[in-house]
């Protein structure tokens, strides 16, 4: 999974790195500029994604769609899909831009709003990564262990 990366995600990957240096280094406005993990966590990522439980994939926060590359490839492996929650427009446009260029389309279901508003509809979670604002971390997790599955 790791080692045999496709092309297309590979230089996805890329292209978000480059812009989210970029971002960085010219001091775009926090709220504005991609939020995406280091390449090394991406890889961690999808090691524990791909150790899941069955059941749903979900991402809170989506923002370019970098680590959603990297648990696209878990569901890949596992014959999965994930579900990403993103509210800026802007990011919406832009994971959609890397959803359609890596070829993960079929495999990602890209949810624009307030994860906070649409959580209650998805059961049966079996991960999830949390990556939005600090601020709402706790609302976040109140809201998704609930959905978790229960080992019985």
């Amino acid at each position: 999974m790791l080692y045999d990366i496709p092309p297309s995600i590979r230089n996805r990957m890329r292209y978000l790195e480059r812009l989210d240096g970029r971002h960085r280094r010219e001091n775009v406005r926090q709220f504005d500029r991609l939020r995406q993990v280091p390449p090394a966590t991406g890889r961690f990522l999808a090691v524990l994604a791909a150790g899941a439980p069955e059941g749903r994939y979900l991402e809170i926060g989506t923002s370019g769609g970098y680590s959603t590359l990297w648990l696209a490839l878990a569901c890949r492996e596992g014959k999965r899909r994930i579900t990403t929650f993103e509210i800026a427009d802007e990011k919406i446009k832009l994971a959609r831009q890397t959803f359609r260029s890596a070829g993960i389309e079929d495999i990602v279901d890209l949810v624009e709003g307030d994860a906070r508003k649409h959580l209650k509809a998805y059961k049966g979670v079996s991960f999830c990564f949390l990556d939005a604002e600090k601020r709402h971390y706790l609302t976040c997790y109140n809201l998704v262990v609930p959905l978790l599955c229960r080992k019985t």
